[in-house]
């Protein structure tokens, strides 16, 4: 190969196969982050129906004078619950509750 070729066209032909496989990688990472964030949801519903359902009813998320008024706060307060009633949630499961809370019922950005 002449030294033109591989000065030019190589570095040229690279860009474009990496440029391909970002686009390539970006299409994937949103079809995972998409079935993470279901899985998460569907997680989040089975933990709250089995854990947080047993001390009240679902009225407690849809009341006029709720405390929770952030999603960070709904974090927080799901944490509260695993503490305080010793459920052994790892930090991934009070995190797909609060996300499955939130889709449901509060609605926060």
């Amino acid at each position: 190969m002449n030294s033109l070729f591989k000065l030019k066209v190589l570095p040229t032909l690279l860009l474009l196969v990496c440029g391909m496989v970002a686009a390539s990688d970006a299409e994937e990472g949103k079809e995972l982050y998409e079935s993470i964030a279901l899985e998460r949801t569907i997680r989040g519903e089975v933990y709250t129906d089995a854990n947080c359902e047993t001390c009240h009813s679902s009225d407690i998320y849809t009341r006029s004078n709720r405390r929770v008024n952030t999603y960070s706060r709904l974090e927080a307060q799901v944490e509260m619950c695993n503490t305080m009633l010793d459920v052994g949630w790892f930090p991934d499961e009070v995190s797909a509750v609060a996300t499955y809370l939130n889709q449901k019922y509060y609605k926060f950005d």
